[in-house]
């Protein structure tokens, strides 16, 4: 395949997803190596080792789907979606305790939304908003989780 292939790059769509699904595999499952092994029964460690391990499988299915040659290449340039799907996550996370789910939620939707160029604006707040109540109202008041709502206005 020469480098003017209109099909885009060697790897395709597939294992590239496969291979990121195994970096955050191996992320997750060394956040949780000091944890208690999942052969020492329930515990802290047996959810984020298992989950671990069940993204790593996806990710080797996805792959073993993206190895044909006739598999959907990956096009040149495809990274505006991955990159703002990604940053609205970091975004979320490096938020949340100091700004507050009332912030952070919309702020991740807004910058995830980035990701597709037909995006409008209109909808994106409206969507971010609703969505931000809806997880205000779950996570805060029906399960009753210490999320900081807004630590700048209400407190911690």
């Amino acid at each position: 395949m020469s480098s003017a292939d209109p099909r885009g790059t060697r790897m395709s769509r597939d294992v590239c997803a496969g291979l990121f699904l195994l970096a955050i595999a191996a992320f997750g499952y060394a956040g949780s190596i000091d944890l208690p092994s999942i052969w020492a029964g329930v515990g802290p460690g047996l959810l984020p080792k298992l989950v671990a391990g069940l993204i790593a499988m996806l990710g080797l299915l996805i792959i073993s789907l993206g190895l044909p040659p006739s598999a959907e290449r990956l096009q040149r340039g495809a990274w505006r979606g991955p990159l703002f799907v990604l940053g609205g996550a970091i975004a979320f996370a490096a938020t949340i305790r100091t700004l507050g789910l009332a912030a952070a939620g919309p702020l991740a939707w807004i910058i995830a939304a980035l990701a597709d160029r037909d995006s409008r604006w209109l909808e994106t707040l409206l969507f971010a908003a609703i969505m931000t109540a809806l997880c205000i109202g779950l996570f805060k008041f029906a399960l009753k989780l210490p999320i900081p709502l807004c630590p700048p206005v209400l407190g911690y």
